[in-house]
């Protein structure tokens, strides 16, 4: 099975490659050796450059499975609710985009270009900012959504963390952080992090104005949480 949701949100001079391009290359280069081999891609409307998080469809393909297999996952498909009618939209305009000789294609192409121009911009920008806070660290977001944020807490917040009942320091962290700042994070502990550290991942989503103000807001928090279990 293969995630392939984040294929356009490469912000690096990586490139993508699909499991089925390398399947079919392995195929083509070992004639025979690979011919049984099965493959389940999934790609979504919620990630790329178009839902953004927000609007919900996607699609799988199945590559090596026999007819008798795809009709079993067609009567799964029939005996289910029909998707939400936007979600199906949203999969043909992802699928199908504007032709490349065709009026609206100029525009299309730069809207897109745009979205993603700001979606690398804040990957930059957060990961550098947070490496300025006392206490955290950050790779460089090189692609998808998130930057995923190491966090240095003192041993008097884990202690905290367990008299509350919290799992882990980093889940007592976000729960503070959106009750007092409304700034929504994933605690680490959701990933299983490695025992002992503590990280929170955060969108890179808002614009620019509104991702300078939550970092501000964010760097302030965490200034005196700090201070609070020195």
């Amino acid at each position: 099975m293969a995630d392939e949701v984040y294929q356009e949100n490469i912000y690096t001079e990586r490139k993508f490659y699909s499991f089925k391009k390398i399947l079919r290359d392995l195929q083509k280069e070992n004639p025979g050796k690979f011919d049984l081999v099965q493959l389940v891609s999934f790609h979504s409307t919620s990630k790329g450059l178009l839902g953004e998080c927000g609007q919900r469809g996607g699609y799988m393909e199945l590559v090596g499975f026999d007819e008798p297999t795809i009709a079993q996952f067609n009567k799964v498909a029939a005996s289910c609710l029909s998707s939400n009618t936007l979600g199906q939209i949203f999969v043909g305009l992802m699928c199908t985009p504007p032709p490349e000789n065709g009026p609206s294609y100029p525009l299309f192409k730069q809207e897109r270009q745009n979205i993603y121009d700001g979606l690398k911009r804040r990957a930059e920008a957060i990961s550098q900012e947070f490496n300025k806070i006392e206490g955290m660290s950050c790779q460089r977001v090189q692609g998808a959504m998130y930057a995923f944020v190491n966090i240095e807490l003192p041993k008097k917040a884990t202690e905290a963390a367990k008299v509350r009942g919290f799992a882990s320091a980093d889940v007592m962290y976000c729960l503070d952080l959106v009750e007092q700042t409304g700034i929504v994070c994933v605690p680490g502990n959701g990933f299983k992090e490695v025992e002992g550290t503590n990280h929170f991942r955060i969108t890179i989503l808002p614009p620019d104005d509104m991702m300078k103000e939550m970092i501000g807001k964010l760097a302030d928090f965490h200034k005196n949480f700090l201070a609070k279990y020195h």
